[in-house]
């Protein structure tokens, strides 16, 4: 008979240590035209202090990059993806990416 054809085993999935950065995804988001708005981004782990950064921001809300917190009034309608990190003072960083949208009202 044939030889048994050796099964190949899984690679795991490295986990993060408690102590990685991490970015927590803040999930879909609503603003409405002109009114205010504030989404909070968090991050957990790392070795403080960190800095936040975003693209995609529509016009009108800007990102306080000490605190992770976007506000303002959004000008727009649509959906729009905002990809957001987070930096510690190691220079590590982590983000997550999430979906904006802008209604009339």
């Amino acid at each position: 008979p044939p030889p048994p054809t050796p099964t190949p085993t899984p690679t795991p999935t490295p986990t993060p240590t408690p102590g990685d950065l991490r970015l927590a995804d803040p999930g879909p988001q609503t603003c409405t035209f002109n009114q205010p708005c504030t989404v909070q981004l968090t991050a957990t782990g790392g070795k403080p202090p960190v800095r936040y950064a975003a693209t995609g921001l529509p016009w009108g809300l800007t990102l306080d990059g000490v605190s992770g917190r976007i506000t303002g009034r959004p000008w727009g309608s649509g959906t729009t993806r905002i990809t957001a990190t987070v930096t510690d003072f190691t220079g590590a960083t982590a983000g997550a990416a999430f979906a904006l949208t802008l209604n009339w009202f």
